[in-house]
């Protein structure tokens, strides 16, 4: 049994961190996930914010299993790009590279001073005004590796491990795209946040060829090691809509957790829920989730 590894996006249940706390640890749950937090992203926190968050957790005896920050999302990784959000709910930092990184350094404080390891960065998201018709070029992710050598450098200042996010809308939409990235600059404050579910929503037109012949088995057999944190969300693919990746609850889409979960349960790392589903489909996702972990 294996509870203790289980978390989740404190936002995903609910805006309010204080009902979220006290919803997580009725289910169940030891760890919550931090981003969205007083209508803001969680690094833009005041430190008088943070001590509130603090009482929050220690009040529902929670701990942190990761600062899901919002450091990279929204900077150009070139001067000529336009980036932008894409959810409105979604709250993220915006600015240049260098205002990133100090949000990065702020990110690190909040971590410590709420006991937790772990800083998400992501990838750069890709340009709203370029026609990118292929994302995470080589020469896309040298840029990126000197940008995530740079945030290490302050990581391990703080002694924090930033984890780096696969996302679709950036960069490096497959986790093995992160991998390599990681593997490449090998610095040891720099290590991989694996969403498998991302990896399968990649738009496999925009992904170099040489990063399509995995599937998600075989991903996680590759990253394996360099895994620090995990988000489980999941998907449906129905090519008759216009958007045709479709949320689902964790244990109702087309990716079978059940089939991973010998290999994730074993990870020296925590499983956070990002369900990005309904409040009664977060709710069995959450229930489904420390099902697993009990067996």
């Amino acid at each position: 049994m294996r509870t203790n590894l289980c978390s989740i996006i404190s936002d995903q249940i609910n805006e309010d961190i204080k009902i979220a706390c006290k919803k997580a640890k009725e289910e169940g749950f030891s760890y919550i996930e931090l981003h969205n937090v007083f209508g803001k992203s969680i690094e833009e926190c005041s430190d008088i914010e943070v001590e509130e968050i603090k009482n929050i957790l220690d009040a529902s005896g929670l701990k942190v299993s990761a600062i899901a920050s919002t450091v990279f999302f929204l900077a150009p990784l070139y001067e000529n790009y336009k980036v932008s959000l894409f959810n409105d709910a979604f709250h993220a930092i915006t600015g240049d590279i260098s205002t990133h990184l100090e949000y990065l350094k702020r990110a690190c404080k909040i971590a410590k001073k709420l006991d937790c390891s772990i800083v998400r960065v992501f990838p750069f998201r890709y340009p709203d005004n370029e026609d990118v018709v292929i994302v995470g070029t080589e020469k896309d992710r040298e840029e990126i590796k000197k940008h995530l050598i740079e945030a290490g450098n302050i990581a391990a200042s703080y002694d924090i491990m930033i984890a780096v996010e696969n996302c679709p809308y950036s960069h490096c939409p497959k986790g093995e795209m992160t991998y390599r990235m990681i593997k490449e600059i090998a610095h040891p404050n720099v290590g991989l946040l694996w969403d498998p579910a991302n990896s399968y929503r990649a738009e496999r037109k925009k992904v170099p060829q040489e990063f399509l012949s995995l599937n998600l088995k075989e991903e996680f057999e590759l990253l394996k090691d360099n895994i620090v944190h995990v988000h489980l969300k999941n998907y449906h693919y129905d090519e008759t809509q216009t958007k045709p990746f479709i949320h689902k609850a964790f244990l109702n889409g087309d990716i079978a957790f059940e089939e991973m979960w010998d290999g994730l349960s074993k990870l020296n790392c925590k499983l956070s829920l990002e369900p990005e589903v309904s409040y009664e489909e977060t709710l069995s996702s959450m229930e489904d989730l420390i099902k697993l972990s009990q067996k």
